[in-house]
């Protein structure tokens, strides 16, 4: 599979995992030292464009995904999750991929604004 077609399968995968409910962000993924040169070719220009977040290896094993996504609270990590692993499956099957590895990890939780808005109780409650 060539450079650019793993860029096509990464960057299809974010865009449906961002518009799935109870997602509210897509992380770059990968090591501290793939995060520092992907960010540092995009600060300098030199990236064509901007990398997907979603991090496309093609190793031993085969193919691999990593996709890490912050949630809603209200949607439930373990539901988003799986929803986000079973749509990053079906983008890998449209581009004829199989048994490819997806690994979906949730790095932040966001508290509904309701609940963020609502104040403390107070000690006298």
């Amino acid at each position: 599979m060539s450079e650019s077609t793993e860029q096509a399968v990464a960057a299809d995968i974010e865009a449906a995992v961002r518009a799935l409910p109870g997602v509210t962000g897509v992380f770059r993924s990968g090591g501290v030292l793939a995060k520092l040169v992907d960010a540092g070719a995009e600060a300098l220009g030199t990236a064509e464009q901007r990398a997907p977040f979603v991090r496309w290896e093609t190793g031993e094993t085969g193919p691999r995904a990593d996709v890490a996504i912050g949630v809603r609270a209200s949607a439930g990590a373990a539901e988003t999750s799986a929803r986000a692993h079973e749509v990053a499956t079906v983008i890998c099957r449209e581009h004829g991929i199989a048994g490819a590895d997806i690994r979906v990890t949730v790095v932040h939780i966001d508290e509904d604004a309701e609940r963020a808005t609502d104040p403390a109780p107070s000690a006298d409650s």
